[in-house]
């Protein structure tokens, strides 16, 4: 039964991915078909809340299915797109492949392979989760509806009242677990397992359209041993889900802008969406976005792009709010919505955030490795403004974020404890954004020419 609804989650997905873009590689569909029919399941979900249908397994895999036939009719009368993305599919020509790529995929399956079953095997166990997000699942589940249920309406949860409770954080994860659990699942963490291994194949899939195979392969499996973000990873927490959508919603903008495909424009905005779906600071990389694309409306003198890409990125987290306040479900307002100056704030966020990006710990090499690369490529970014673009989306994402940590006003908790966690794990959505500017980068594609021609000296001489 759970594979069968995993199964219909992952056709609503893959009728998403085919119908915005014909310019997907297949292992870039098949990472994507989870991703986007995850986040439209939920959408879904929460629909049915909202008109009122009590949400069970019958109800919930009937209107999804219903849902699939729409998609499915809709593709075939676009059917001559559907044979130009097989044709694109099968015209794909495989790498030569060499010991060194065997050698690391090896390791990308292996790590993939214990990541997978540590977190199916392993039970929910970390506090968000318990009194949060697996809780609030398990409960939508029992109760068959977000809207009314018992942890939001009793006052004997007092988690889930006030500035930050459980009840106002943006539902995607919250939902695909309580549909997991409407079908009887005993633990809700096989989502995270598909989260994950959806997020190999699209970032290996992006990565490989802007370099080399091989230093495609080392770069994700550099992105997958990150200490503190291959540990969350395993959990049934918010942190590694949104890095995902983040990264790679900024990741396909990248590859529209770059490499000139438009459907991924709006493959961006599709994951953007969940982005914030996910969880609603999302919205600096949202903003990020909508900076680099205004800047490229004014030069191109063409705004409807830009209007249309911000309404689709922002609509998830005006329908959440939306949905909240009708049903009295919204929480103390904790943002300062006007400009001040606090010196004290600014001094904890510079203080803590340093030593975060010194922790190999938490971060491995990655923001050591970084600013190394970032001065070997700073002749390419002057001269042939060498994935310009990719370092202001992660600069901007980064500022953004910042200046909306230093705009709350910390009435649950102190900002000290907030950096140490909450900023330590949004970072996450830095991680493969860095790495992908690495691999991509004119001095590492140089570097790894320069390393491949020593080792396969007889292979480059044929060429």
């Amino acid at each position: 039964m759970i594979l069968s609804a995993l199964l219909v989650t992952v056709l609503l997905g893959a009728c998403i991915t085919l119908s915005i873009s014909q310019r997907l590689k297949l292992i870039e569909v098949l990472g994507l078909a989870f991703l986007l029919g995850m986040g439209l399941q939920t959408f879904l979900m929460v629909c049915l809340d909202w008109a009122g249908v009590r949400l069970t397994a019958t109800s919930v895999l009937t209107f999804s299915l219903l849902v699939v036939a729409g998609l499915v009719v809709y593709l075939y009368g676009r059917r001559a797109q559907l044979k130009e993305w097989w044709t694109y599919v099968r015209t794909f020509t495989w790498p030569e492949i060499d010991w060194l790529w065997v050698l690391v995929m090896l390791a990308i399956i292996a790590v993939a392979t214990a990541n997978v079953i540590k977190t199916i095997y392993y039970p929910t166990f970390d506090t968000d989760s318990i009194r949060g997000f697996n809780l609030i699942g398990l409960a939508v589940a029992h109760d068959g509806t977000f809207k009314g249920c018992g942890l939001f309406t009793d006052s004997s949860y007092p988690e889930m009242h006030g500035a930050a409770s459980y009840m106002t954080y943006a539902p995607l994860l919250q939902f695909s677990y309580a549909y997991v659990y409407l079908l009887g699942a005993a633990t809700s963490k096989t989502v995270s397992a598909l989260f994950f291994l959806s997020f190999i194949a699209v970032f290996y899939g992006l990565l490989s359209r802007f370099t080399t195979h091989t230093l495609a392969a080392i770069a994700t499996l550099m992105t997958l041993l990150t200490p503190e973000m291959l540990g969350f990873s395993s959990m049934s927490g918010t942190n590694f889900v949104h890095a995902v959508y983040a990264s790679l919603g900024i990741l396909c903008f990248v590859t529209w802008y770059y490499r000139k495909v438009p459907s991924l424009l709006w493959m961006s905005a599709a994951l953007l969406m969940l982005n914030n779906w996910t969880r609603t600071e999302g919205i600096a990389f949202i903003g990020a976005a909508c900076s680099v694309l205004l800047w490229h409306s004014l030069r191109t003198e063409q705004y409807k792009k830009l209007l249309l890409f911000a309404g689709l990125c922002l609509f998830p987290i005006v329908f959440w709010n939306v949905f909240l306040k009708i049903h009295h479900l919204e929480a103390t307002q904790a943002l300062i919505l006007k400009p001040h100056w606090d010196s004290g704030k600014i001094t904890v966020i510079a203080t803590e955030m340093w030593t975060l990006f010194k922790s190999i710990t938490f971060y491995g090499l990655t923001f050591i490795a970084f600013p190394i690369v970032l001065l070997l490529n700073v002749r390419a970014i002057f001269k042939k403004r060498d994935h310009l673009v990719t370092l202001l989306l992660i600069v901007l994402s980064w500022a953004f974020y910042t200046i909306l940590i230093y705009q709350v006003d910390y009435v649950w908790d102190t900002l000290e404890r907030v950096m140490k966690y909450s900023y330590k794990r949004f970072l996450f959505s830095f991680v493969p954004l860095l790495w992908f500017y690495m691999a991509a980068g004119h001095s590492m594609s140089w570097l790894f020419g320069k390393i491949n021609n020593i080792l396969f000296p007889k292979k480059n001489k044929r060429k």
